[in-house]
């Protein structure tokens, strides 16, 4: 964008080439006594010079002079005419400023071509000579703006679009991490728990220790498979859909691990959304971890009720604690809960720590 001196200095060539065409005609060819004629060009063509930076007040002072009494007129002074009037229609100001400014030239320029050797007739010219270029510019500078709204809507497209990547690709960081905490928290504990029993048999009875160290084995080699397929998760969850044989198997491994639990499972599962699924096996996975972790040696009781509308799990398992401080496995099964239309909220009741978790069915199955 060009600021006001270097806009006068671009607007100041056109004005002085007028401006000498102007004088020559007026010295060599007079259409006025040379005087009246020197100061009609001057005060006509110099305020072409600064027709952007001053566009009302240019339209002014050059009309003013148009009422100045010839007998002719320039013949590059049309040119001013449709410069500086074209100037003030693209001005972006008060439209009742530029229909005022507009309405005393067409007055002058009626006046004036009255006054001069012309026939009446050519006020018409004089009016349109006026009114064209302004309606010019006003047309150039509404396409002008409206261009400059549409780059800045594009912009702020541009920017919404940007920012709602971000947030995918932070919602999908989130949805990893979550999946990498449901299956390494779980895994670890199981290894931790084995890694102790197999401590205290090395110490006393070290044939004892190789069940525990198989234990290990499997548990590691089933936490870097869990891990790629979580890594995998990149894929739609669809890809993976538990089942109620999944549920026993978690149950079953917890038990092995030294996590005594009893999984009670009623009603008919139906084949819901994977989502249900997976959220149903991530929140058993994380009470049974949760039990090992903070309730070592108690029994974590658990089950999973499946109602033609909604599907309902509960867990609890002993504790000592007084309070809660949820932690990131609580606050993200609540989560994965909350997206799946559900809820999921937990308690201390009598010395037990309970989870229970609502998840509806889909719709489509509910009106069936």
């Amino acid at each position: 964008m060009l600021t006001d001196d270097r806009r006068w200095r671009h607007d100041a060539v056109p004005a002085a080439v007028l401006v000498a065409a102007g004088l020559a005609q007026a010295l060599v060819v007079p259409f006025a006594p040379r005087l009246v004629g020197v100061v009609f060009v001057l005060g006509s063509t110099v305020p072409v010079a600064w027709r952007r930076i001053r566009p009302v007040e240019a339209a002014l002072v050059s009309s003013a002079f148009w009422i100045v009494p010839t007998d002719g007129y320039p013949v590059l002074g049309f040119i001013s005419v449709v410069l500086v009037f074209y100037a003030l229609g693209a001005w972006p100001g008060s439209r009742a400023v530029t229909a005022a400014v507009t309405a005393w030239a067409v007055v002058v320029s009626v006046v004036g071509t009255l006054l001069g050797p012309e026939q009446p007739v050519a006020a018409v010219g004089a009016v349109l000579v006026v009114v064209a270029p302004v309606l010019a510019g006003q047309v150039v500078a509404r396409e002008r703006a409206r261009n400059a709204a549409l780059a800045r809507l594009t912009e702020e497209l541009d920017a919404e679009r940007a920012h709602a990547e971000e947030a995918a690709v932070a919602a999908e960081r989130a949805r990893i991490a979550q999946e990498l905490h449901d299956v390494v928290g779980h895994e670890l504990t199981l290894i931790s728990i084995q890694a102790e029993a197999a401590a205290m048999a090395l110490r006393s009875a070290p044939d004892r220790a190789v069940q525990p160290v198989e234990t290990i084995r499997e548990c590691a080699h089933r936490t870097l498979r869990e891990i790629r397929e979580t890594l995998g998760v990149l894929v739609p969850v669809d890809a993976a859909r538990p089942s109620g044989a999944g549920l026993a198997e978690v149950a079953r491994r917890a038990e092995a691990s030294g996590i005594a639990n009893t999984l009670v499972t009623t009603g008919a599962p139906w084949p819901g959304p994977a989502g249900v699924w997976l959220a149903v096996n991530r929140v058993v996975t994380e009470c049974l971890t949760n039990a090992g972790r903070h309730a070592p040696g108690s029994t974590a009781e658990i089950s999973v009720d499946w109602r033609p509308d909604a599907v309902t799990v509960r867990a609890s398992n002993p504790t000592g604690a007084r309070r809660v401080v949820p932690g990131r496995g609580l606050t993200g099964m609540r989560h994965r809960a909350e997206l799946l239309g559900g809820t999921l909220g937990w308690e201390l009741v009598d010395g037990r720590f309970c989870v229970e978790m609502t998840l509806p069915a889909e719709p489509a199955r509910v009106a069936r």
